[in-house]
């Protein structure tokens, strides 16, 4: 996997897949993730749009993603090593 490391992307379509990205941030971009063959660490995405390949398991793309909280306020997902822990309300089921 080809590591890319402390890059900003802004208004780009990347497709996760083969790469591995550590300390990046991604703002107004567009996620591909048509396999499971990627991995970030301590990365933002402000305002992002994530695509993923309606095959793959709901449940491994979202637990990598858990990794950062979802700031409703400046609608972003934040790596809780650069931020505080985030609590967020979860819905109720009936």
């Amino acid at each position: 996997m080809k590591c890319i490391m402390n890059e900003c992307f802004t208004n780009e379509t990347i497709a996760f897949d083969g790469f591995s990205f550590k300390n990046c941030t991604f703002t107004s971009c567009v996620i591909i993730i048509t396999t499971l063959q990627f991995h970030f660490e301590s990365c933002n995405f402000y305002n992002s749009a994530l695509h993923v390949h309606p095959e793959l398991p709901v449940f491994e793309i979202s637990h990598r993603l858990s990794q950062s909280t979802y700031d409703g306020d400046t609608l972003c997902y934040r790596d809780d090593y650069k931020y505080p822990r985030t609590v967020l309300q979860l819905p109720t089921t009936i």
